[in-house]
């Protein structure tokens, strides 16, 4: 089997032969794939490229809506516009509003580059957009005027370029709770829980219903995996939020998808043991980034009991490089024993490395005990 032969094969619940092994395209970048000689190796002996952060299917816009931002580079500048041209892809600050007709939203964050991988909004405290019971009605209006319309070229022209090596998913908006957490961060969204109910729930439906529209929209698309970025962890998600707010939606959009012949796939990458029963009730067809101790609190064979009907794509925990790469090498095997005989199984890599050294040594270590001990069926112990 080929990379993306063996990665579908596990996706659709069929034997591959030899467990997969993935890497983020956006972490190796596809110019470093085409140059570097070293990466090449890697994915003819079988690494597995997962395009996640490629394509959407969909074009947004809020036509009562505009935005304005400021770039904050400070003494980061020069007369060279291609001095500047570089300086913009360094941390900075950013600052801006976002107005509608009925009320301007302002907003701050500290922005780590200009690279998509790294731009994901993870604002700081004072960075959230949601700061008062004003702002409520403000996203509640932006999220009604927002118009989707379905944009399908990006996936097969980009799955061209990825070729055999692996697969191009389309990734949609997070799922509304999700998306919550990041318009008014975790400590304002367990406040206003309890002291603004009301306001909260009204902006929780406004997101569901207009995220069902952009999930559709995906769901007829050529994309054969919708990936979500949902980011799910027990610390922030709680049982109770689980169910009261994430349970009932992951199930409807996977009727949605799996009625088009759809694999749907969510980014769990957090301590998931106190929702273990719970996402064993969503029909989620894979749990994507789960990630085991030490990192994680819930091993791969508890999570193989719990989740028998579903993809377990379980993330190598990179923090294990730091203690040397036999630790690496007898942490892969131990992840392979307890996924054995490794159906429904992916290993990849989903997360930051402590440093890039770290990955050049760490990746083909991996993948090499893989290629050796990983073979399907995995002897059970």
């Amino acid at each position: 089997m080929n990379p993306k032969e063996r990665l579908m094969a596990v996706l659709r619940r069929e034997e591959p032969d030899q467990i997969p092994f993935t890497l983020y395209a956006e972490t190796l970048k596809l110019v470093g794939l085409a140059i570097y000689e070293p990466w090449r190796k890697l994915l003819d002996q079988g690494l597995s490229l997962f395009a996640a952060l490629a394509v959407q299917t969909h074009k947004v816009k809020c036509p009562n809506a505009s935005m304005d931002i400021m770039h904050h580079y400070k003494t980061q500048t020069s007369w060279s516009p291609v001095d500047l041209m570089i300086s913009m892809n360094k941390p900075h600050e950013i600052s801006g509003e976002i107005k509608t007709p009925i009320g301007t939203d302002k907003f701050f964050a500290v922005m780590e580059s200009m690279d998509l991988s790294e731009m994901l909004p993870w604002f700081p405290e004072d960075g959230f957009f949601i700061k008062t019971l004003e702002d409520y009605e403000i996203f509640t209006y932006l999220i009604e005027d927002t118009e989707y319309t379905p944009y399908y070229d990006d996936v097969n022209e980009f799955q061209m370029i990825i070729g055999n090596y692996g697969i191009v998913p389309t990734f949609v908006p997070k799922s509304p709770f999700q998306s919550m957490i990041m318009l008014l961060g975790p400590h304002r969204l367990a406040i206003d829980y309890y002291t603004h109910r009301k306001e909260f729930d009204e902006l929780y439906n406004a997101i569901y219903k207009k995220e069902l529209e952009v999930y559709k929209i995906a769901a007829e698309s050529p994309a054969e995996v919708i990936w979500g970025p949902d980011n799910v962890t027990g610390l922030i998600t709680s049982p109770k939020f689980f169910k009261d707010y994430s349970l009932k939606f992951y199930n409807e959009v996977a009727d949605i998808f799996h009625k088009h012949d759809k694999i749907y796939v969510v980014h769990m990458d957090g301590e998931l043991k106190c929702l273990a029963d719970l996402i064993a009730e969503t029909r989620i067809d894979a749990i994507e980034s789960f990630t085991p101790p030490p990192v994680g609190d819930l091993t791969i064979k508890e999570a193989k009991e719990k989740w028998k009907d579903k993809v377990i794509w379980s993330n190598f925990p990179e923090p294990v490089c730091l203690q040397g790469q036999r630790e690496v090498k007898k942490t892969t095997k131990k992840m392979l024993k307890e996924a054995a005989p490794g159906n429904n199984f992916i290993l990849g890599i989903s997360e930051g490395f402590p440093s890039f050294m770290h990955m050049l040594s760490t990746v083909p270590n991996i993948l090499k005990t893989i290629n050796k001990f990983g073979k399907y069926p995995i002897a059970k112990e």
